[in-house]
């Protein structure tokens, strides 16, 4: 949504003023452009329309200053949007027309800049722009929806055109909650993106856009991990933190018929970014916000269970170990020690051992037994 707010911030006025007082002046929704060129026959000022912003050098009430009071008098009427007056033919605004404006809350800015035309353009393309961002909102609306994976991949490629075998997403908000803070931070982060994708030769195409108050980030790869945590994470973290004062949540590599997965994880990390203040968090070392996350949607559940299986079977695989029958012994027998060794027909300290270890791979050191004996429980629950 456009607001006046966002026309008050283009560049191509010099300078743009209340020509008197109106309350929320600001927070208008803009919809459309017009302009006042010449004095409108009888009855034409009903092409005006609420929501427009009119431009107008009121020209034609050179000659008969009556004019100007009459046309801004009827727009105010016709509450538009908004009012912009370049001050070449009137200086000051009529005590009437001051008085409508603040009544039906419509401003009237006196504005210096450039040729009218040019901010006309420039507010058109910020409609546009935002008519655009309006259509991919509804497209990741329907990502977020329950679909199949062809579904996913072909509204994925609608959005942002990718085609690789994952993605990863990012849930960035702004410090300052604002929309021209939120443009400016989006062309920043597209920058760094971009950066990003030079660096690795693996990213299909890097995307960034706006959603819901947010931007969304996009990372498309051509091939899948090799781990449940790919070598690219950490880098993609530290890369995302050059943008500047962010907060963000970044999600795991999914293949791309489970994008919607990763908008829902990274989205879930991004509340906990904002809970703890902690600036940017990986899903990938979520783990019990996760599990929280997940009770939302019964995919994006298995997916987090299937996270913490899978770091202990990549460790099993490369350390020739059994953290993984072990931790599903240990949360099936509800984190007692001596009935988990004699599932496995193990001494106890040798399960201990392996505890240890479990908290190691799945970095939660300072869990006592029965806080990890919940989080395997969850885990190994489907």
């Amino acid at each position: 949504m456009i607001i006046v707010g966002d026309v008050m911030n283009m560049r191509a006025f010099d300078s743009i003023w209340l020509a008197a007082p109106c309350e929320g002046a600001a927070a208008r929704e803009v919809t459309g452009v017009g302009t006042l060129d010449h004095e409108p026959f009888t009855g034409g000022y009903e092409v005006f329309t609420q929501g427009e912003f009119v431009f107008t050098t009121l020209g034609f009430a050179d000659v008969h200053p009556d004019l100007a009071e009459e046309a801004l008098l009827a727009l105010v009427e016709r509450e538009v949007a908004a009012v912009a007056v370049k001050p070449v033919v009137l200086k000051e605004l009529p005590p009437s027309v001051a008085a409508a404006s603040a009544e039906r809350g419509v401003p009237v800015f006196f504005y210096e800049g450039r040729y009218m035309e040019r901010v006309i353009a420039d507010l058109m393309n910020l409609l546009d722009d935002d008519a655009a961002e309006w259509e991919r909102n509804h497209l990741i609306d329907l990502i977020l929806a329950p679909s199949d994976e062809h579904a996913v991949r072909s509204t994925f490629f609608t959005i942002a055109g990718v085609t690789g075998a994952t993605i990863q997403c990012m849930a960035i908000r702004a410090v300052t909650d604002d929309g021209a803070s939120l443009r400016a931070l989006q062309k920043v982060v597209e920058g760094v993106l971009a950066g990003y994708g030079e660096r690795w030769d693996d990213v299909e195409r890097t995307f960034v856009c706006r959603y819901r108050g947010m931007l969304l980030g996009f990372v498309s790869f051509k091939r899948p991990p090799l781990k449940a945590i790919a070598i690219s994470d950490a880098d993609l973290a530290k890369c995302i933190a050059t943008a500047g004062p962010l907060v963000c949540g970044i999600s795991q590599e999914v293949s791309l018929g489970e994008g919607d997965l990763a908008v829902r994880q990274a989205m879930a990390a991004l509340r906990t970014a904002e809970r703890e203040d902690a600036g940017i968090v990986r899903w990938t070392t979520l783990r019990f916000d996760a599990f929280r996350a997940a009770a939302r949607s019964d995919r994006l559940y298995a997916r987090a269970a299937d996270l913490l299986r899978s770091l202990l079977f990549d460790y099993d695989a490369e350390h020739d170990a059994d953290l993984g029958a072990t931790a599903e012994a240990f949360a099936a027998a509800y984190g007692e020690v001596s009935r988990t060794a004699e599932a496995l027909f193990q001494h106890p300290n040798t399960v201990r051992y392996r505890l240890k270890k479990i908290k190691e791979v799945l970095s939660v050191q300072d869990a006592t037994d029965r806080e990890l004996a919940a989080l395997l429980a969850l885990a190994y629950l489907t």
